[in-house]
């Protein structure tokens, strides 16, 4: 298989996917699906500034990915793909045009209507929901914000919140 992670984290290139991710799983090439930073050259050659020689970084807008994941499939690289937004991979996996089937979580920051599932996990209802529904459809769930975490799954974490909220009354 030469997609090795598919990761949700609004932080994208990062210190944990660099140093963590790529070099645990020894990773040839970073792929990035994200309107912005597909909009924004400058963006754009930051990431590819913060990656070690060698490793390929390739930026897509999230309608251009109809046959992405295949591609990636049937390549020699080893892939990470890194989505900043829950909606965006929820559409293409919804749409069966990014068919994944372990998703992991780095972080998503907090924003107003967001409440904090994790320490570095805050999520919209609708957020919830959509990952909710992954889940429930076979897709492996789960946070582990670098590859020396423990795992922890996304229906705990709803357990755990569900719990709390319990425990507030």
């Amino acid at each position: 298989m030469s997609i090795e992670l598919v990761r949700l984290d609004d932080r994208l290139v990062h210190g944990q996917v660099v140093a963590g991710w790529v070099r645990t799983l020894y990773s040839t090439s970073i792929v990035v699906v994200d309107d912005e930073v597909a909009g924004d050259p400058f963006q754009e050659s930051l990431m590819r500034m913060a990656v070690p020689e060698g490793i390929e970084v390739e930026v897509f807008p999230v309608d251009k990915c109809n046959g992405l994941y295949r591609q990636l499939e049937e390549s020699p690289r080893r892939a990470i793909v890194l989505f900043s937004r829950v909606i965006d991979l929820f559409g293409l996996f919804s749409r069966n045009e990014f068919p994944v089937h372990v998703l992991n979580i780095g972080g998503i920051s907090f924003s107003e209507g967001r409440e904090q599932l994790a320490e570095s996990l805050f999520l919209s209802e609708a957020e919830i929901q959509m990952l909710a529904d992954m889940a429930n459809a076979g897709v492996e769930v789960e946070l582990q914000p670098t590859p020396f975490d423990r795992v922890l799954d996304f229906h705990e974490l709803l357990k755990i919140r569900d719990a709390r909220r319990l425990a507030e009354g």
